[in-house]
This record gives structure tokens, sequence and C-alpha cells, in this order.
């Protein structure tokens, strides 16, 4: 029996379940059937059903006393399944049995479903006749069960893969082109123990899945260890082909330009795994390469395509040469993905945290749109998506929807003169500014915001509401219902009733929650004066227009968000030429007995909105500031209108 390499990781067959329904044999209305006993070919039918429901054990004991040659039919059943990967059959009649007193035959339709390729339907014909023993038989012959085989044929099958669609950016440029990688295997007759040792030192690959792999394959399979891109695998090429029983194959997969380069939302393609594969539908096989993350898990299927299927019909021991094909399916392609992100803003946000040692999160948005242009993380490669899903205290840039609810409620304008202490109490509890001496004496609202003093902020706490700060920062889009084709966090903003909490929450403590994502978008609602839901698919999954905010207030945030740029805390984005919008924030965490903080960034510039965060950061001008300035500085400048 020849293996084909869609058989590479097989474990077995599922049993197949056969139901063969046969319309009763009758004349015009009045006249006898086949189901009565009494009638010519009667018995005939019933051995057929037998050996219908018989079919799918292919055991030569069951097959015993209704088929004339039950070893042999049951071997050529199981060997046709075991070719062709059959995992379940149906057989329905077409038309009526033609029978006489001592044959019948029953035409039938029978579609099987191909582990991996779908179904194959065709026609075949049943036959059973008496004996001279007067017992019905199903007469067994080769073309029983396919009416092109002899008994000097069979059938084999190919499975073949069509290329992988690419995802797209705004553009239509391909993100994930296919690439040449280089595939690292093992040959398992030639495996030695020393091989998982040298593999295990060289690749840093887990061994025990990689031993129960090779244990289910077949002696001279290809077992994949590990896909390399060509530049990963030079370093590597000598050592690897001292391993007993290595195996190097060249291939192509759709890759990004470099590993860490937007993986977290453009997923990874590897070899399935139980969860992947029964992600990939049908048509996936254990030794294909599917979506593992990221988009290219949750849209797998429109990307794979559908495998191309041939069943042909050769001479036994020459397969080579194709008699006839009974099946041919060409590769259905997939279809591209089309993204919102944009090829330059992703390079410009990737380039700014590729030296991160801690973890770092950038998100881009187009702001009068809400389209995402760009999201990395860092330390890389990582397909966790902290620009999208990372649950944070957003500190001091949430001080931009408190500003906003202050303005809305008439406690406050730009210009209105506020204390900015070094401290002050509410509620019992002491609350400080980030440096001391931060605004010298009496300052107006927007330079205490500029400077991002806590301590205004909180003194307002007991002159609002907790629904009154939540109500804005619904306005504001956090806490939304997105759905944008990837998990993401919109941020929480609960109505706390309780005088420090809401206190906290003023300043972006207490109970705020929201992800990069979310206080990009908080950005892009005062660059544009509308907050929106962001989008990432555009063709599939639009954003939704939520509320437009009142023109006034708005022009006093900006006004403000441009004064922390030019004598605030974010005095580094200053920059030339289109003007850089931003507020800056610190937030406590507590980890044990340790206060930690989390260094943030958000603001926007023309038409670009933006937000980084950096955990462990010392504040945001420090170290989420640095971060943004490379950012903004290596963003195309057309973007920016």
């Amino acid at each position: 029996m020849r293996i084909g390499p869609w058989r590479r990781s097989r474990a077995g067959l599922a049993t197949v379940v056969v139901a063969l329904a046969l319309a009763a044999c009758t004349g015009n209305s009045g006249e006898p059937t086949l189901d009565d006993p009494t009638t010519p070919g009667g018995a005939g039918v019933d051995v057929i059903r037998e050996f219908a429901g018989a079919w799918p054990s292919a055991d030569g004991n069951r097959f015993g006393g209704i088929v004339d040659q039950p070893l042999v039919a049951a071997r050529e059943i199981a060997g046709h399944a075991a070719e062709l990967g059959i995992t379940a059959t149906r057989v329905v009649p077409i038309g009526e049995p033609d029978c006489d007193d001592d044959s019948c035959r029953t035409q039938a339709e029978v579609t099987h479903e191909l582990e991996g390729a779908g179904d194959w339907r065709y026609e075949t014909q049943i036959k059973s006749r008496l004996t001279p023993k007067g017992r019905w038989l199903v007469e067994w012959t080769p073309g029983t069960f396919h009416p092109d085989l002899t008994t000097v044929t069979t059938l084999v099958r190919e499975r073949s893969l069509p290329p992988r669609a690419p995802i797209l950016d705004r553009n239509g440029v391909a993100l994930t082109p296919e690439r040449e990688i280089v595939r690292v295997g093992v040959v398992p007759r030639e495996v030695r123990p020393l091989t998982y040792t040298r593999l295990s030192d060289l690749l840093r690959v887990d061994i025990v899945p990689l031993k129960d792999r090779v244990t289910a394959a077949q002696p001279d399979w290809f077992v994949s260890v590990i896909d390399l891109r060509r530049k990963d695998y030079q370093p590597l090429r000598d050592d690897l082909l001292e391993v007993p029983g290595i195996s190097i194959d060249t291939a192509k997969r759709a890759l990004a330009p470099t590993a860490e380069w937007g993986r977290a939302v453009l997923g990874t393609v590897g070899l399935a795994t139980s969860e992947t594969l029964e992600n990939a539908g049908p048509y996936a096989l254990a030794t294909d390469e599917v979506g593992t993350a990221g988009l290219q898990l949750i849209y797998e299927r429109r990307l794979a395509g559908t495998p191309g299927l041939t069943i042909d019909v050769v001479e036994k021991g020459a397969q080579s040469d194709v008699l006839n094909h009974v099946l041919v399916r060409r590769p259905k392609p997939g279809q591209p993905l089309h993204t919102s992100l944009e090829l330059g803003a992703q390079n410009a946000a990737e380039q700014a945290v590729a030296d991160a040692t801690d973890v770092t999160a950038a998100v881009v948005v187009k702001a009068s749109t809400g389209e995402i242009l760009a999201a990395a993380n860092a330390p890389g490669p990582t397909t966790y998506n902290t620009a999208f899903i990372g649950r944070y205290a957003p500190g001091s840039t949430f001080k931009v929807v408190s500003a906003a609810a202050l303005l809305e409620l008439g406690l406050v304008t730009s210009e209105t003169t506020v204390p900015c202490p070094d401290t002050t109490v509410v509620g019992g509890k002491s609350f400080k500014n980030y440096d001391p001496g931060i605004v010298g004496g009496d300052a107006t609202f927007a330079q205490a915001f500029a400077a991002s003093c806590n301590t205004t902020m909180v003194s307002f706490a007991d002159r609002i509401g907790g629904a009154d700060l939540a109500d804005m920062a619904e306005r504001f889009g956090l806490g939304a219902q997105w759905d944008i084709g990837l998990e993401a966090f919109s941020g929480s903003v609960p109505a706390d009733d309780e005088l420090v909490t809401r206190a906290a929450d003023m300043i972006g403590q207490g109970t705020v929650e929201a992800s990069p994502l979310a206080m990009a978008m908080v950005a892009a609602t005062v660059d544009s004066g509308v907050a929106r839901t962001p989008t990432l698919l555009p063709g599939l999954l639009p954003g939704t227009r939520l509320t437009e905010l009142d023109p006034t207030m708005i022009g006093e945030l900006q006004q403000m968000m441009r004064l922390a740029v030019t004598s605030g805390t974010a005095t580094s984005l200053d920059l030339p030429g289109v003007p850089v919008y931003a507020k800056t924030g610190t937030a406590e965490y507590q980890d044990g007995d340790r206060i930690g903080t989390n260094a943030w960034l958000v603001g926007y510039r023309g038409d670009l909105a933006f937000a980084v965060v950096v955990e462990n950061g010392e504040s945001g001008a420090h170290d989420a500031g640095p971060v943004v300035k490379e950012m903004l500085e290596r963003m195309p400048g057309a973007l920016y209108r």
C-alpha cells in the first residue's frame, strides 16, 4: 500500500458509520413489494442491507454469511479506507432495486468523508445472488467498492494545498507574503537518544511531544521538529547536520518581515496541534501548518483555502501509471485578509519598541476614522497582544477624561486658577504629586494639567459624582462594545461613590483600567471630537461612530494637551513640523510588598493618535516619551494628514 505524504502523522481512522436506505421494489399501486418475504428477490435486498450495515467495520467475521468472499471484502474495504483516508461513509439508493428469482441489483450513491479533503460522492452497484445452496449472499467484486476498479487496479489519492493567502495592509501590501523557510525534521528509523538531547540544546524545543510524534510515525516519515527562517537556520546549519536522524527540507510560509513584526496581531503559522487543528476545520490534517495565533488563527479557514484532491485508478504494483482520474478537485485558494494596518506605521512602531527590555506596547490609530494603523508589542517575539488586551491603570493619562468631566460640569475652564500643593488629603487619604514644586504658586487649570498635578485633580473629587466620571468615560468610548476581529479590552470605569476611590479614579488609579488601544482611542477622540470604536478589519468589521463631544470642551482639551508638550511633562515631543499634543502618566501597582509603576504617554499628531505603555517604567516622560518620539520621527509624514 502506498503511503502518501498526507498520512505522515495519522494515528488511525475513525469508525465509519454507514447507512443504506433501500427503497422497496414496487410496481403499480397495490402490487407486492420486496419487503414481503414472499416477493421474489426480497431476501436479496435484506442481505444487501446487512452488508451495508457491516461495511464500516471491514470485519470478515461480520461479513460471514452475508458476503460470498468475506475476508477478501474486509481486506479490500479496509485497505481503501486506509489509503484514501475515509472517516465516514453514507450510502443511499438511486432508483429502485432490480430483482428476479435468483439475483438483486441496487444502484447506490456512496459518499465518503475523506480526512482533510471533504466529501467524495459517486455511484456504484451492489449485487446479491441466490447460491445453489439456497442462500442469498452479496457478490463481492472490486467494482462493488467503486465501479472503475478491477482485480488488477486500486485507488490512490493525492492531496494538494493551495498557497496561503496573505494578510494585507490598508494599501493592499502583503504583510505576510510567502517567504522561504527551512524545515528541520527527523526520520524515525534513524533517531537515537542523542538526537533528542542535541535538538533540545540547539533549538530549545520540547522533546516530550516530539518523542510522541516520532513514536506514532512510520519509520520513513518526515516528523517536523521546527521551521526556521533561513537567516536563523544558517548559524545552526553545521551543528544540525551532525544530529542523528536529522532531515532538512525547504518550503514557503506566509511570514511577516521578522519574527517580532506585528506578531501579536498578525499571528503565527505552525504545525497543527489538537486545538489549532480543530479550529482549522474539516479540511485540515495534523501534518498541515495552520494558524496558531492572532489573525492567522482566527481567520485560518479564510486564509488557508481548500485543499485539492485527486483520486486515481492505478495498476497494482505500478502506482505511478495512472489509468484513470475518478476525481479531480483543484485547490481553492484562500482569500486575502484586508486590515487597516499601514506598513510604514507598523515599521515605525516596531523600530521604536525594538530595544525594550520590559513589556512595552505601542498603538497608532487614524483619529478621523478609528482605524488601527500599527500595534507593536515587545520584548519579542511575543504573541501576547498587550497593545489590545493589556489591563492597566492608565495613571495621569486618564486626566484627559477627568478634565473633560470638570469642564462640562462648569467646575473649571482651562484658565481657572487652581492650587497645586505638593500633597493634599481627600477623605483622610494623602495624595501627592510625582515631584515637589511642579508648578510655582497659583496656576491655571491648563498649567496644572500640563504639569500633571495630581493634587489639583483630586481636590475636585467631592464636587463630582462617580456617575459623572463614568458617564464622561463612556462618552469617550471607554467600556464600549468592541468587535475588531481579535480580543481587545475597551476599558472599565465604574461609577465609584466612595470619595477616596473616586479621587484615585480621577488620576487614573483606583478602579479605572484601560488597554493601550483604549487610551489611543481617547486621544483620537480629543483629536477628532468624535468617539469611535476601533477598526482593524474594515471590510469585515467596520467601526462605529459613538458620540460627538462638545466642540468647546474639545478645544480646551486640545489646548491643554498642547501645553503639556510645549511647557509641561511631554516637552521631549515638541518636534518640528506638525505639532504634537500629549499627556504623560505614571500609574502605581501593587506587587506583593512592593509598589511598582508603569509609564504611559498618549496623544496625537495630525490625524494620528497614539498610546504607549512601558511596564516598570519610572515615568511617562522618562520611559514612554523616548519610544513615542522615535515612533513619531520614523512615521511616514503623509500619514499625519
